[in-house]
C-alpha cells in the first residue's frame, strides 16, 4: 500500500485545456480543498414504514467548490489577476471588468490527478500580518472533475520567485502614511452557482456582482484620530508593497473607501487598537480598484 502525502501535491493552472509544459505551476501554502461533491436523492415519501428504500434514489447534482492559499509573488500575480478582476494586463496595470474569464486548474494528489474545468474565483482575500507573508486566499467554483492517473500531471518548474511579506507595505489613508499591523482586502465575486438547467453539472457559472472590502489594523493614537467619523463621501487611498529583495511593486489604488462610524474600545495594560473596514467603491470617474502589478528595475 502506498499512501498519498499531501507534502507531494503540485497545482497547475492554465486557460484552456491540455495542461502541458506551457502551463502555470503555483505553489500553494496549508491545505487545498477544491473538490467535487454528489448528493444522493431520495423520494422521501410515505412507504408505510420507518425504513428508507435504496432503490428509491438517484445521483444528484454535483458542485465543485474549494479555497487555495497562494504566497503573492510578481509572476503568480500576473496570473491570478486577470482571474480575479476581469481584465487582462496593460501596461503593468489590472482594472476590473463586468465579467471575469473561466480557467481550468489540475490538481496532482500524488494517487490521482484532478483536472477542474469552468474555474472562477468566487473570492480572493489579499492579507498580511505583521512578520508574515503576504498571502491570496482564493475560493474557487468549478463546473466538472476528471479524474486521471498518476504521473499524467506534467514536468513544470517549481516556483522560485521571492514573495511578498507585510512589512514591505506602506498604507496611506486620507493622504496619510499610516502605521497598522494587519490588513484584509476582500474582492467577492458574487456568482450564481446554482445554473444547472436540465444538466447534473452546472452548465455556467456567471459573475451577478462584486464587493470588494478593505479591513485594517491601527494603534488609537493622536496621528489617527482623523480615522473615525470620516465624511460619508469617504475618500481614495492606497497600500504599495515593495519587495525589497527585487524591487517589485504591487500597488492597490481604492477610488473611496467609506467606513461605518465606529469608536474603538480599550482593555487594561494594552495599546488601544482601532480596527476599521469599509466598502470600496467608484467615485465619479476613479474606478473603485486598479491594482499595478510591477518588475523590478
Amino acid at each position: 500500500m502506498t499512501l498519498g502525502i499531501g507534502t507531494f501535491t503540485r497545482v497547475a493552472i492554465d486557460s484552456a485545456l491540455p495542461f502541458d509544459t506551457s502551463s502555470i505551476p503555483i505553489e500553494i501554502v496549508g491545505a487545498e480543498s477544491l473538490v467535487e461533491s454528489q448528493t444522493i436523492d431520495e423520494t422521501g415519501g410515505t412507504t408505510g414504514t420507518m425504513e428508507h428504500i435504496s432503490e428509491r434514489t438517484r445521483l444528484g447534482q454535483k458542485r465543485c467548490s474549494g479555497s487555495i492559499r497562494v504566497p503573492a509573488s510578481k509572476l503568480a500575480l500576473d496570473t491570478l489577476l486577470p482571474l480575479i478582476l476581469g481584465s487582462t494586463e496593460s501596461s503593468d496595470e489590472f482594472a476590473l471588468a463586468d465579467s471575469i474569464p473561466e480557467f481550468v486548474m489540475m490538481i496532482d494528489r500524488d494517487e490521482k490527478v484532478y483536472t477542474y474545468s469552468g474555474c472562477r474565483i468566487a473570492k480572493a482575500t489579499f492579507n498580511g500580518s505583521s512578520g508574515q507573508m503576504v498571502m491570496v486566499d482564493l475560493d474557487i467554483e468549478a463546473e466538472t472533475e476528471t479524474e486521471g492517473a498518476a504521473g499524467s500531471f506534467p514536468v513544470l518548474a517549481t516556483p522560485t520567485e521571492s514573495p511578498y511579506r507585510f512589512e514591505d507595505g506602506v498604507l496611506t489613508l486620507l493622504s496619510e502614511e499610516r502605521e497598522f499591523n494587519e490588513f484584509s482586502l476582500v474582492i467577492e465575486n458574487q456568482l450564481d452557482t446554482e445554473r444547472f438547467e436540465n444538466s447534473l453539472t452546472r452548465v455556467d457559472i456567471p459573475l451577478l456582482d462584486r464587493i470588494i472590502t478593505l479591513g485594517t489594523n491601527h494603534p488609537w493614537s493622536t496621528a489617527n484620530l482623523d480615522l473615525i467619523k470620516q465624511d460619508l463621501a469617504g475618500a481614495g487611498g492606497s497600500l504599495v508593497l515593495t519587495n525589497a529583495e527585487t524591487d517589485d511593486t504591487l500597488t492597490f489604488t481604492f477610488g473611496a473607501i467609506q467606513y461605518p462610524n465606529r469608536t474603538p474600545g480599550t482593555t487594561k495594560a494594552q495599546v488601544t487598537r482601532l480596527p476599521l473596514e469599509g466598502m470600496v467603491r467608484k467615485a465619479g470617474s476613479t474606478a473603485s480598484l486598479v491594482i499595478t502589478n510591477a518588475a523590478g528595475a
